[in-house]
């Protein structure tokens, strides 16, 4: 049998990634009991990799490890009747997608049909995934509600745009810059509010008076959680999936709105706590979401694995709008 030569980006201690991200290269060793070897041929880069790496959750991961959550390849040896040599598949369920060949176990390997492409499958995940099941799994919204959206000039603040008007919602987007709106013309025909706009205040005031906001989505945290919070009408839901602010929700959130259905959205949580067969459905209707055009990820820039560190640059640089691809 061919032995199978790799190249990986290795972490063997956490800290800043221009610091401790190196490449390495051998063999592949004997492939275990009950997984796939997949033949990498994209991966992205994703913030939560990068904090990962910096060792945020250094409690919950083993060094060494290979980055990257968010990948696609190509089944080239499996022992799994349902995952054939040739089959391109998502290999989620653990990090390692910054690697040529990565082994994992069949359980976490989902099929991809021909319609999506490798570049759109390989981004498929993360942020498509997230977007859609906060809409259908955790809101308890009909066609017609309201709910706000924050940092919806992010990828995944577009992709939450697009589906809540795909499914008949009314979404409210919120950006923190004037020129950011027109950025959103084309992902919606709704409300778009600038936060550092001095009649914020008084905008989030006059939604609250409606009381027609059912949920807000927020991935900021900080003020701006607390802020926001005063727009929801009397028991709706709000939930919280990111931290761009690097600020903790203050306490005073929940003394101010005790009535809210506050949560938390967490991927991984959601994809470990459910069966293959509904995660892989749930996969299969985002790929019908991008093959229809609902979505897609605008990707800004390519690098070989070779040039990782030239694509940690061009992230860091925040000057770039759109996903960086790995090809490996």
């Amino acid at each position: 049998m061919t032995k199978n030569v790799f190249i990986r980006a290795m972490v063997r201690e956490f800290g800043n990634i221009r610091d401790v991200l190196r490449l390495e290269s051998g063999e592949a060793i004997t492939l275990a009991s009950g997984q796939v070897r997949v033949k990498m041929k994209w991966a992205t880069i994703n913030p939560s990799d990068l904090i990962t790496i910096a060792g945020t959750y250094r409690s919950r991961i083993a060094l060494p490890f290979v980055p990257g959550f968010e990948g696609m390849g190509q089944i080239i040896q499996s022992d799994d009747p349902s995952l054939v040599i040739g089959q391109r598949v998502l290999p989620v369920g653990s990090m390692g997608a910054w690697q040529t060949y990565k082994d994992s176990d069949a359980k976490w390997c989902f099929t991809l049909p021909d319609s999506v492409s490798d570049k759109q499958a390989a981004t498929s995940y993360v942020n498509p995934m997230t977007a859609l099941l906060m809409l259908t799994e955790e809101l308890n919204v009909v066609p017609g509600d309201r709910l706000i959206i924050n940092a919806a000039n992010s990828a995944i603040g577009k992709m939450l745009l697009r589906i809540a008007h795909h499914l008949g919602l009314q979404p409210i987007a919120i950006v923190r810059k004037a020129e950011n709106i027109g950025q959103l013309r084309e992902y919606t025909h709704g409300l778009v509010l600038n936060s550092n706009s001095p009649d914020y205040p008084q905008t989030l005031a006059a939604l609250q008076r409606s009381g027609n906001v059912v949920a807000i989505l927020d991935c900021v945290g900080g003020e701006e959680s607390l802020m926001l919070a005063q727009a929801l009408m009397p028991g709706g839901q709000f939930i919280h999936y990111g931290l761009l602010s690097g600020q903790p929700i203050p306490a005073t959130f929940w003394r101010s709105r005790p009535d809210i259905r506050f949560s938390h959205f967490h991927l991984r949580l959601w994809v470990h706590n459910h069966e293959k067969t509904r995660v892989q459905r749930r996969i299969n209707e985002v790929m019908t979401l991008i093959r229809d055009g609902v979505i897609t990820t605008d990707v800004a820039a390519e690098f070989a694995l070779a040039d990782i560190h030239q694509a940690v640059d061009a992230v860091l640089s925040g000057q770039l709008k759109g996903k960086v691809l790995i090809k490996l």
